[in-house]
């Protein structure tokens, strides 16, 4: 037996809860479904811990090159870890706040991989979903190029931001070589260099 609602989701980011939330409003039900951790990638791997990180990286960066004159340039310890353990207390935070509050009532959400039933009905991990509409919002994931000798060595994707999933990362690394020329790779790459 499927569970009915008016608007079925594929996602649990930004705009899914824009989405769901519109439904709300109008009186209808909404499910989301996540396979990963609720939020999407804004929450929890890009914008919010990102700029947090890339802040930091500014402060030291700003005190080794002061732009005031008779200000003397200062070098700063930086201890990495503690600078991931807040940004994933702030991600926390910001996940239970903004997200946490909003389930329940005419919007729900299902954890698990989906996969389609037909046009109107999605399973998830063995629930079944039937929608009367459906919205694919499923966000993007970086992909692992298929390069010789990447996966001899260590690597981390744009996902390395991540707070609650087993791609972060706690260390700062003593080098790196970034693939890519986006604006990910442009910004991440200078708060490396930074930190």
């Amino acid at each position: 037996m499927s569970k009915r609602f008016d608007l079925v989701i594929l996602g649990s980011g930004s705009t899914a809860f824009a989405a769901a939330l519109r439904a709300a409003e109008l009186g209808k039900t909404a499910v989301m479904t996540e396979s990963r951790i609720v939020g999407g990638t804004c929450a929890n791997r890009g914008c919010l811990p990102s700029k947090n990180l890339i802040e930091a990286a500014r402060i030291v960066y700003e005190s080794a090159h002061p732009r005031y004159p008779g200000l003397a340039p200062a070098k700063m310890g930086i201890d990495f870890r503690a600078l991931v353990e807040q940004k994933d207390e702030i991600v926390h935070g910001y996940r239970k706040k903004k997200y946490g509050s909003l389930l329940g009532g005419r919007i729900s959400i299902e954890k698990g991989h989906v996969r389609f039933a037909d046009p109107h009905t999605v399973e998830v991990d063995g629930k079944q979903l039937f929608g009367e509409k459906i919205l694919i919002a499923t966000g993007s994931r970086p992909t692992i190029p298929p390069l010789e000798g990447l996966v001899d060595v260590p690597f981390i994707t744009s996902d390395l931001l991540t707070a609650g999933e087993d791609a972060g990362f706690r260390d700062l690394p003593e080098s790196m070589v970034i693939l890519g020329g986006g604006y990910m790779a442009l910004v991440l790459g200078e708060m490396f260099r930074r930190f």
